[in-house]
């Protein structure tokens, strides 16, 4: 057993499971990920167990399990220490046939933290050991079993930097075409942690080379992997580098993300460079500062910042954006209004509402076309004179 396994790592509650499964002359593994990550000295607190147990006799031997994929043969046992997912063996039934149809050898190892035996058929620890990402058995029929392995070589690869061996980016390209049809919501999972991963530099660039990022988002930049790779672990900031020059609102649209990523990311997209904005005055940069906030302006920044440096670092190009930022910073200082709700509510004597956001909207409009009104007796006025 490698030394790296160590049983006290492992939750009571997860053992106990598998003991009672045994008891039950039932086999029962850890395996996947959780096992890898050990392996890697990685907390873990996501456990999945393969059992020879047919689901309807572990829902038998817990009764407060959950079949959440019997159909897939997965049932969800509850634990003190989180929920636990307990699947029958796939393929021929065995511990060693399910393991034979994993998709990467460092999720193809099987432990029982119990009795501490270790089934690693595939050589999975080595190649962890080694780095390298490799397929299990023939990586065209791994990947052709789920077209969605040729995407998650991509995540894996990037987010324990492993070097994929050369059977694998000629089995992505196979799967390119059969990747399309794969449910968007499950293709969405997987580019969130790609664009996350630690090596997602080298991730980027293996969808490339492969094709798969021409199909997931047309346009994108050959400079993006560097781009998002230099750029802090925000999605909606890493999905816009990737992004840009793109058709930002439907590719998202088509990957299933939330409406409001969507929409910031697409604002984002739509505004970037931001030193390309033609900003005649100070009512200009208020507009574009309302349009996506001041979490939303300081991302632009950044995102220019950062690209001026991947692509050439021009001194130029450095300095005027040094000046917009300036003035940025100079019209947000100078763009509080000078009344609040309070005093909104006490001058049209109403109580907190509806209109009293549509007074504040009224007068940050007023201050946008003429600065000079915002003072608190000039605010006033304008809400005093302001049409019903």
């Amino acid at each position: 057993m490698p030394d790296a396994l160590r049983a006290e790592l492992v939750p009571v509650s997860v053992r106990d499971v598998l003991s009672v499964l045994r008891a039950h002359d039932r086999e029962a593994w850890l395996v996947g990920g959780c096992v890898r990550d050990l392996l890697r000295g990685v907390a873990v607190t996501d456990f999945d167990v393969a059992t020879s147990a047919a689901p309807e006799a572990v829902l038998a031997l817990f009764p407060r399990a959950v079949p959440i994929g019997i159909r897939h043969g997965t049932v969800m046992i509850p634990t003190p220490d989180g929920p636990l997912d307990v699947t029958r063996f796939r393929a021929g039934g065995s511990l060693r046939d399910d393991l034979a149809h994993r998709d990467f050898t460092v999720n193809a190892i099987a432990w029982d933290p119990v009795s501490g035996e270790c089934v690693d058929p595939a050589c999975g620890a080595q190649d962890l050991a080694a780095g390298r990402l490799r397929a299990v058995g023939n990586a065209p029929e791994r990947f052709a079993e789920d077209p969605l392995r040729a995407l998650r070589a991509a995540r894996i690869s990037a987010a324990l930097e492993l070097e994929p061996d050369a059977s694998i980016e000629p089995a992505m390209k196979d799967a390119c075409g059969p990747l399309r049809k794969v449910a968007r919501e499950r293709v969405r999972r997987e580019i969130e942690a790609l664009l996350m991963a630690p090596g997602v530099a080298a991730g980027m660039a293996l969808l490339r080379r492969t094709g798969i990022e021409a199909d997931l988002a047309p346009g994108a930049r050959e400079d993006g992997g560097a781009l998002i790779a230099a750029l802090p672990p925000e999605l909606p900031l890493r999905l816009a580098a990737w992004l840009r020059g793109t058709q930002a609102e439907s590719i998202l649209l088509r990957l299933r993300f939330p409406r409001r990523v969507v929409a910031f990311v697409t604002r984002l997209v739509a505004l970037h460079p931001i030193d390309a904005r033609r900003l005649r005055g100070d009512a200009d940069v208020r507009r574009m500062v309302g349009r996506v906030g001041e979490s939303g302006i300081e991302d632009l920044l950044r995102l220019r910042a950062m690209e001026i440096r991947v692509t050439g670092d021009s001194a130029v190009q450095r300095e005027a954006l040094a000046a917009l930022r300036d003035r940025i910073d100079r019209v947000q200082r100078a763009g509080e209004l000078a009344i609040d709700g309070a005093t909104v509510m006490a001058t049209l004597g109403c109580g907190p509402g509806p209109a009293v956001g549509a007074a504040l909207h009224f007068l940050t409009d007023c201050v946008l076309e003429d600065p000079s009104c915002n003072t608190r007796e000039a605010l006033i006025e304008r809400l005093v004179r302001r049409e019903p």
